[in-house]
């Protein structure tokens, strides 16, 4: 029977937050505290963490920005390991994370396929 939260779900937890910070506290680049955490993933072995973000802009200020925060993440790492008990902290890898934008555009398929159907209620 697997556990309800594995080690790995709860340090990517305490990094999530601790990155968070980090980034709106400790750095002084503006476009790294322009996002925002959305969720954080730490491989089963702990040897790698992916950071997701979120940000207003264009594409080109997301690249920017997402070439920016990898470039930092020895920095950020660093100051991880003062924050946080662990043998080992993770490599970050910063992805942007496209579920938000993904979301808004099914919601808007779905809104325009329900515009077409002559009847707006579901069958039943």
């Amino acid at each position: 029977m697997p556990k309800d939260f594995s080690r790995s779900s709860r340090v990517a937890e305490v990094i999530q937050r601790e990155v968070a910070y980090i980034l709106q506290q400790e750095m002084n680049d503006p476009r790294a505290s322009a996002v925002t955490i959305t969720h954080a993933t730490v491989t089963r072995d702990m040897s790698s963490a992916r950071i997701y973000f979120i940000m207003q802009g264009d594409e080109d200020d997301v690249k920017a920005t997402e070439k920016v925060l990898n470039k930092a993440s020895g920095f950020i790492r660093h100051e991880l390991s003062t924050r946080v008990e662990l043998r080992h902290i993770p490599k970050l890898i910063f992805t942007y994370d496209q579920s938000i934008e993904r979301g808004i555009r099914i919601g808007k398929l779905i809104e325009d396929v329900m515009k077409d159907e002559p009847d707006n209620s579901w069958p039943g």
